[in-house]
């Protein structure tokens, strides 16, 4: 008789045990959609806002110290600014990648293309809205429609040989490749 009540004793504890697990399987399913769910409806929001301009300004960061974390300055930001004993001060991008200008280009046009865009890339957007860039940083369109950031108007390039932070061999190229200087 102890054997039987021991039997359905255990049975039950059994079934308990797997409908908790059912339910909390179900109960986690739910929040995990939930989070997703929230998590694209408020990056879709803010990602709305910044291509119709409607984001807050975000200041300009600046640092003078050649370790600095990209990280630590707002990732909306533009540029960092850098110093070099022989150079001076001057401008890169949040990874700490040297920004050049190119004597060629007009305000507001950029003449660098094919082989010259290879040589040196752009330094473009993605999604930046005129009203949110910090004072002298504009958008140039180039001609494949994509948005490159300039400088009081003149376009922003890489150059391709520079291969880590803080690099500035493309200064003086051709005598027309100079580094920003904010």
């Amino acid at each position: 008789m102890s054997l039987i009540i021991l039997k359905r004793v255990v049975d039950t504890e059994v079934y308990e045990i797997i409908h908790w697990l059912h339910m909390n399987k179900i109960t986690m399913y739910a929040v995990v959609a939930l989070v997703l769910i929230i998590g694209v409806g408020y990056v879709g929001r803010h990602k709305i806002k910044s291509l119709l301009g409607m984001s807050t300004p975000t200041p300009m960061a600046q640092t003078t110290d050649m370790n600095a974390s990209p990280a630590a300055a707002g990732s909306d930001n533009i540029y960092l600014t850098k110093s070099d004993a022989k150079k001076g001060t001057y401008m890169t991008d949040f990874a700490g990648m040297t920004l050049y200008t190119y004597d060629k280009d007009a305000q507001g046009v950029s003449n660098c293309y094919n082989g010259c865009a290879k040589a040196w890339p752009p330094y473009v957007s993605g999604a930046a809205a005129q009203g949110t860039l910090p004072t002298n940083i504009t958008l140039v369109t180039r001609t494949d429609g994509s948005k490159q950031f300039a400088w009081k108007g003149m376009p922003l390039y890489y150059y391709a040989t520079d291969s880590k932070a803080g690099d500035i061999t493309g200064d003086g190229v051709g005598g027309v490749w100079h580094i920003v200087k904010p």
